[in-house]
């Protein structure tokens, strides 16, 4: 019994999930309304917010699920990087710019990033909070055993590193959306811009 209960609970999660990630890609994050979603899933809105305290906690969950789906693969490139160090970092910001499709597309993102750009976006701070978490912090593990391991300098500050690649990723990103740049531009950008900034890292 306790079986089935958790799989009607998983089961009205993913309702909530597919229903929002539609309904932002329709009508636009803004424009979407819990009574909206509630609705495409099939559940009350105090259903809803049993799962969900938020519209902005449901768009972290969301992200949060797309980042889970990699998080293998991620582990598996940090126990055995490449040997060329721009080819590892390079393998980890590809591969998180690439896999966040599961849930929400390109049409969800973008409307998320011009949300955040003018200031409205309420899940701006739980977002960067979890960035920290999927994205900083699995790359500074990469780039300690790459120093480890004698790639990179001794004296490198792998904080500072981190935050030049995370915003490198991010400059990348937005110019992807906003141009809709194919899969390969962005692939040589990120492989051009990650060569030039480990020219100063190298051991």
């Amino acid at each position: 019994m306790a079986g089935t209960r958790e799989q009607q609970k998983q089961a009205r999660r993913e309702a909530i999930f597919r229903a929002a990630a539609t309904l932002f890609a329709e009508r636009g994050y803004g424009a979407t309304t819990i009574d909206d979603i509630a609705r495409a899933a099939g559940i009350t809105v105090p259903t809803f917010y049993a799962y969900v305290p938020s519209k902005a906690d449901l768009m972290v969950a969301l992200y949060e699920n797309d980042r889970a789906l990699i998080d293998g693969r991620k582990q598996a490139l940090i126990a055995r990087p490449p040997r060329d160090p721009a080819r590892a970092v390079c393998a980890l910001l590809l591969l998180e710019m690439k896999d966040h499709q599961e849930w929400l597309g390109h049409a969800v993102w973008r409307d998320v990033v011009s949300t955040a750009i003018r200031g409205g976006g309420d899940f701006q701070e739980g977002l960067d909070r979890l960035n920290e978490r999927v994205f900083d912090a699995p790359l500074a593990r990469l780039l300690e055993r790459l120093v480890a391991r004698g790639d990179l300098r001794a004296d490198l500050d792998v904080t500072a590193a981190v935050a030049l690649f995370s915003d490198l990723v991010m400059a990348v990103f937005h110019q992807e959306l906003v141009h809709d740049h194919p899969w390969p531009w962005v692939e040589k950008r990120i492989r051009r811009h990650v060569k030039t900034a480990l020219a100063g890292m190298l051991a």
